[in-house]
C-alpha cells in the first residue's frame, strides 16, 4: 500500500474563498481512471506475450505494438497519480469523495502490471529469480502493510516521507521500463545497426541495457518499500496524531496569547 505524496493536507480554495468541489472531483475522476486502466494494461501485456502455437518458448511471438500501447497506458497511468495530487491536494481533502482509495490505485497499478510481467515471463520460460524476487518483496510488503496498518492509516492518516515518495516513484519508472524492454531494445538495436556497417554482429550480440536498468532500479524499490514498511508497522499512529494534535492546541494557544498582548498594547 503506497501512501500519498502530497504533504499538504488543507483544503484547496477558489478564489472566493470557498472549497474547491471541482477539482476534487476531478482529481477524483482521474484517481478512478488510473483503477479502471490497471486491468487494461494488465491484460495488454497478457495479449502482448501470449505465445502462438509454432512458438515454443513464446518469445518470438511478442507482439511489439501491444508492448509499445501497454507502455503508453501505464505512463498515462502514471501522470494520473501526479495530476491527482496536484488537482486535488490532499487525500484527506474533504472534496475528494474517493480520495481514499489513491493509494489503494497506485499499489494496483504497480503490482498488477509486475504480476502481469511475472505471468508473462513464467509462460514464456524466461522467469528469473533476480526479477521475481523483488517482485515478490515488493507486493508482500504492499499487502503486510495494508492489513496490519491500513484501518490505522485510514484512520488518523499518514504522510509519506520522501524516503517512501523515492520509492515509490522508482517502481513506477522500474515497472515501466520493464514493460518496455522489448520495443525499446530493439529501437536501441536499430539505432545501433544505423552507425555500424556489421549488421550481423549488432543483432547478434542484442541489448540487455534497458531490462538490467529497470530490474536494477526495481530491486531498489523493493529495499526501499522494505524499510519504509518497516517504518510503518513500528509506527504508533493514535499515539502519534494525539501528540500532533496537542502541539497544534499548544500553538494555537501561543497564537491566542500573542494576539491578546497586540490587542492590550493597541
Amino acid at each position: 500500500m503506497t501512501t500519498s505524496t502530497n504533504e499538504n493536507s488543507e483544503n484547496e480554495l477558489n478564489q472566493n474563498g470557498e472549497p474547491d468541489t471541482i477539482s476534487g472531483a476531478l482529481a477524483d475522476a482521474l484517481t478512478i481512471i488510473r483503477v479502471l486502466l490497471t486491468p487494461i494494461i494488465m491484460l495488454v501485456i497478457y495479449l502482448a506475450w501470449k505465445p502462438k502455437t509454432a512458438d515454443i518458448n513464446a518469445v518470438a511471438s511478442v507482439n511489439l505494438k501491444l508492448i509499445l500501447l501497454a507502455s503508453i497506458l501505464f505512463i498515462l497511468a502514471a501522470i494520473t497519480d501526479i495530476l491527482d495530487d496536484y488537482i486535488g491536494g490532499s487525500v484527506s481533502s474533504n472534496e475528494r469523495h474517493f480520495g481514499w482509495i489513491d493509494d489503494i490505485a497506485d499499489s494496483l497499478l504497480i503490482s498488477g502490471s509486475l504480476l502481469a510481467l511475472l505471468w508473462a515471463f513464467g509462460n514464456a520460460k524466461i522467469l528469473h529469480w533476480s526479477f521475481a524476487i523483488p517482485v515478490f518483496l515488493y507486493i508482500a510488503r504492499d499487502l503486510i502493510v495494508g492489513l496490519k496498518k491500513g484501518y490505522e492509516i485510514s484512520k488518523y492518516g499518514f504522510l509519506e516521507t520522501r524516503l517512501g515518495d523515492i520509492k515509490s516513484a522508482l517502481a513506477m519508472l522500474a515497472t515501466c521500463t520493464l514493460i518496455a524492454t522489448p520495443w525499446l531494445s530493439n529501437l536501441l538495436l536499430r539505432l545501433k545497426a544505423n552507425n555500424s556497417e556489421n549488421l550481423i554482429e549488432i543483432y547478434g550480440q542484442g541489448t540487455r541495457f534497458v531490462w538490467y536498468f529497470g530490474l536494477g532500479l526495481l530491486w531498489i524499490a523493493a529495499i526501499l518499500s522494505l524499510w519504509t514498511g518497516y517504518k510503518i508497522m513500528t509506527t504508533n499512529f493514535e499515539k502519534m496524531a494525539k501528540e500532533q494534535e496537542k502541539q497544534l492546541k499548544k500553538e494555537q494557544s501561543k497564537l491566542a496569547k500573542m494576539e491578546a498582548n497586540n490587542d492590550t498594547k493597541t
